[in-house]
Order: C-alpha cells, then sequence, then structure tokens
C-alpha cells in the first residue's frame, strides 16, 4: 500500500524519527531563491516543486511541494512518460524490442533526442507522421496517440497530456494538425505528476523488476560530485549539480527557451530515497533548478558543496 500525505512527514532517517514540513521546505527554497536572483524577479508563477520521500522497504511514501499540482510544458521530461508506457507496451508483450528500440530508447532519455523520441511515441502508439489527414482518418490517428494519457490515468494520475513528439524546430503535417491551431493539444505535465512517476518506478508499483531496472538504468547518471568529467549535463546543469557524494542519481531534464526542469529520484548516501521535480520558467537561468534543490537538500539535513564547473546547456526547443 502507497501512502501519501500532503504537507506533514514522518520520516526515519539513521534509525531516528522526526517531523518535517514538506510543503513549507518548498516554499522556503522559493523565496531563497527569489533573494538570492533579485534580477530575475522571480514570481510564484515562475516555479512549480515536487518532493517525494520514498521508503520503498514499506512500500510508501509521503509527499509535499510548490504550486505542485500545477500544470506546465514539461519539455523533455515527458519523455521519461513515454519510457514509463513502453516499460508497460514490453511487460505485456504488445511491443516487441530491437536494437534499433534501444538505441532510440537509451537517446530519448540518456541525451535527449528529439528523433529517438518519435521513433518510440510511434512504437507505442501506432502512428507515424506525414501529411494532414482527413476528419476520419485524424479521429482515428488523434486515439491512438491518447494512449498515454489513458494508461496514465488508469493508474491515478490525474490530467497527463502526453500526446506529443517533441521537436528541434517545429511540427508540421498531421503533427500541426494534433497539437492544435492555438496549441492547445501541447505536452501538459505537474511537477507532482513526475514525482509521482518516479516514485512509483522506486517502489516498482506499476511493471516488473526486469522493467523496472529497464527504466532505472535509461534513468541513472553518473553523480559529477564522483566524476565531475564522464558526468553529462543533465547531471551536472540540474538538481546533480548539487547532490552529495555517494548518491545515486536517476533523472530526466527538460529546457527550452522558456522552460528550464529537472525531475529527479535520489538514493542519498545514507540510505533515504526522495523523488524532486523541479519546473521553472526563468529558462535563462541555467542556476535556479539547482539553486532551489540545493537549498531543499539543505533543509532535510544534507551539506551542499559549491557546485563544479559551469551549468551551461544548450537551448533546445522541444
Amino acid at each position: 500500500m502507497t501512502v501519501a500525505v500532503a504537507a506533514l512527514a514522518l520520516i526515519v532517517p539513521s534509525g531516528r524519527m522526526e517531523q518535517i514540513n514538506l510543503d513549507q521546505i518548498c516554499a522556503d527554497a522559493v523565496t531563497a531563491a527569489q533573494s538570492h536572483f533579485p534580477e530575475d524577479k522571480i514570481v510564484p508563477e515562475d516555479i512549480g516543486i515536487s518532493l517525494y520521500l520514498v521508503n520503498r522497504a514499506e512500500k510508501l511514501w509521503v509527499r509535499g511541494g510548490f504550486r505542485a499540482d500545477v500544470q506546465m510544458y514539461p519539455a523533455s521530461v515527458v519523455k521519461m512518460f513515454f519510457m514509463a508506457y513502453a516499460a508497460h507496451k514490453l511487460q505485456k508483450e504488445e511491443i516487441v524490442s530491437s536494437p534499433e528500440f534501444e538505441r532510440a530508447a537509451s537517446d530519448m532519455i540518456k541525451v535527449s533526442n528529439n528523433d529517438a523520441t518519435g521513433y518510440i511515441v510511434d512504437k507505442i502508439c501506432g502512428t507515424t507522421p506525414g501529411p494532414e489527414l482527413n476528419d476520419a482518418e485524424f479521429s482515428v490517428f488523434a486515439e491512438k496517440r491518447r494512449a498515454v494519457n489513458r494508461w496514465f490515468e488508469s493508474l491515478g494520475y490525474k490530467g497527463v497530456n502526453a500526446v506529443q513528439r517533441t521537436y528541434n524546430e517545429g511540427p508540421y503535417g498531421r503533427e500541426r494538425q494534433w497539437v492544435g491551431e492555438k496549441f492547445d493539444n501541447r505536452n501538459m505535465l505537474s511537477p507532482d505528476h513526475c514525482s509521482m512517476l518516479l516514485a512509483d518506478i522506486a517502489l516498482g508499483r506499476h511493471w516488473d523488476q526486469p522493467r523496472v531496472e529497464w527504466m532505472s538504468n535509461l534513468l541513472s547518471r553518473v553523480n559529477p560530485q564522483e566524476d565531475f568529467e564522464k558526468s553529462d549535463g543533465q547531471a551536472r546543469a540540474y538538481i546533480g549539480r548539487v547532490i552529495p557524494a555517494g548518491t545515486k542519481l536517476y533523472s530526466k531534464a527538460g529546457w527550452t527557451s522558456t522552460t528550464r526542469h529537472d525531475s529527479s529520484w535520489l538514493v542519498l548516501p545514507d540510505g533515504r530515497e526522495i523523488t524532486l521535480t523541479i519546473f521553472t520558467t526563468k529558462a535563462q537561468n541555467l542556476q535556479l533548478v539547482s539553486y532551489i534543490a540545493g537549498e531543499i537538500l539543505k533543509s532535510l539535513g544534507y551539506e551542499v558543496k559549491p557546485p563544479m564547473g559551469d551549468p551551461v546547456m544548450p537551448v533546445v526547443t522541444d
């Protein structure tokens, strides 16, 4: 059984029991960021945070956040949802893996490749890109593309919209039809959707162990505090930038010209596990996500050392 508590968390780090208010921790991190980056004129609407404390042994979690249920354009963080549905389809033997499928899945998550994402979306939904469709054809296409949404809704996720490929430049043909004249059918997720998904993966709630291991391997990243040169941009430029040495990092970042997000599952050195998602609309501030994460980790009792290196990351529209 999984237990969710909105704000007041009872946790047991290193055999010691304490109470902490997760909502307050997240709100305090936002306040600290507003003071630390006055030139950005950060307002509450610029940030969404979801924080879960996960106990795999007891199969439970507790959660809190700041504007955690507010939906935003998720950029490449949505690729975790395509991965999770692909794992479900593999488990049910509704799709079959292949070297090309594995290459695309790895490139989608590890390097955030948009072409690889298009391959995976069409594989799991049974669709193909191409010219515009007539009304009857478009209705069939739309029904197929809603498959990811339907599955997540069946699991209790409310409001997930994970129906679009991601792009370097933009959609054309039927993909442009599908996103809508005013782009009102864009992918949309809340920070809580993302932290919940990572918590569910940690707990193995909806997949067998081979599929959990498959997803964990895709999400796994080198901790920058342990080997900065081998760590990638999604580790060294986001939440991973401030995690303690000895932390296992599983994550997916997303960035556009207007958004900068990260969603991470952390197995911390003392054995505690958290899932933390930070969405921001301050894309040009390359330190905001890691700064907020550092404030949260400090409030949870961890030492946050000054980050190494430059958090520069190429801006990709997706």
